[in-house]
């Protein structure tokens, strides 16, 4: 380990206990080193670029050009620093409407949001953490949840797709064709190998899905760096059907999820949601979930 991320190490922890130690970028990775107040800052540029018609298509820019930002102990000046340096490394880079520059750093640290918001950067989506805790709301009496079969595709297809036509308004996707077959191949694969969705019914009506797994962070993988090693539960979609939106449906599928999910051994739950969703950051920090690292994105990149 460098002495630069010994540094940052050490600062996350004291900001966040529930912060791991920082991952190690991809191989491909292109460095930035900057110096702010005679203390050296570093970090890596990656570009990625996702086909036309693919899955990630769905859920951001085609182009993306992600930071890891290594900045030790040099503070928000580092920060600012290292953000100026990638401004300027992206000068006369040829990147169009459907691009964008992301670096997610901890919810926690107040003074590097100022930084990244002066930088013309703006919060896009929360990673949320939960200890097995919290008490549970059941939701209303009258609404059932089972366990999803395949008879139930094309109902869960409906709902997966209602949830990411609101995210396309207020969160990371994007409008784009194709759109419904690939949901639909994504709720045959959880319903496959997962076997982790819940079906809502409000008097025999489809009225909302959860869709959920067990992970576990591994080298090379998008959790890597971002959770603490161990077993957790995944809350990877929760979508109501809109004409059931705050009658309680949403609390009841998270009531019998919760209990799948938190079991012995497992560390705790999580979850990505939107802070511009109106209705999102209220329901889950209800529910016990809190940030623990916010997806910053500016769109388009900088060129």
């Amino acid at each position: 380990m460098n002495p630069l991320e010994a540094q940052q190490n050490a600062r996350f922890a004291a900001l966040d206990p529930q912060l791991p130690p920082i991952a190690p970028p991809p191989s491909a990775s292109e460095p930035l080193v900057v110096t702010a107040g005679g203390r050296k800052a570093g970090g890596l540029l990656t570009r990625v670029v996702h086909a036309p018609g693919s899955w990630p298509a769905l859920w951001g820019p085609l182009e993306m050009w992600d930071l890891t930002a290594v900045p030790g102990d040099s503070g928000p000046a580092g920060l600012a620093a290292l953000l100026d340096a990638w401004r300027e490394r992206m000068r006369g880079t040829p990147s169009g409407a459907d691009s964008g520059c992301s670096l997610a750093w901890p919810s926690r640290d107040a003074e590097a949001s100022a930084v990244l918001l002066a930088h013309g950067f703006a919060p896009l989506t929360c990673l949320a953490v939960r200890s097995p805790e919290p008490p549970e709301d059941a939701g209303p009496a009258r609404v059932s949840v089972r366990r999803a079969e395949e008879s139930d595709l094309e109902a869960l297809t409906e709902l997966r797709l209602a949830e990411w036509r609101y995210t396309s308004l207020v969160g990371t996707a994007v409008a784009r064709p194709g759109a419904r077959a690939l949901l639909r191949a994504e709720v045959t694969r959880s319903l496959r190998f997962s076997g982790l969705i819940w079906l809502a019914e409000d008097d025999g009506v489809p009225a909302g899905l959860a869709s959920c797994a067990l992970v576990s962070p591994a080298p090379g993988d998008s959790l890597h760096g971002r959770l603490h090693p161990g077993r957790w539960g995944y809350v990877d979609t929760l979508s109501v059907a809109p004409e059931a939106r705050g009658g309680g449906v949403g609390r009841a599928l998270m009531a019998v999820a919760h209990r799948e999910l938190v079991r012995p051994g497992v560390r705790g739950t999580f979850l990505f949601y939107h802070p511009a969703n109106p209705l999102s950051p209220v329901f889950w920090h209800r529910q016990g979930y809190r940030p623990l690292w916010t997806m910053w994105i500016r769109r388009p990149a900088w060129s």
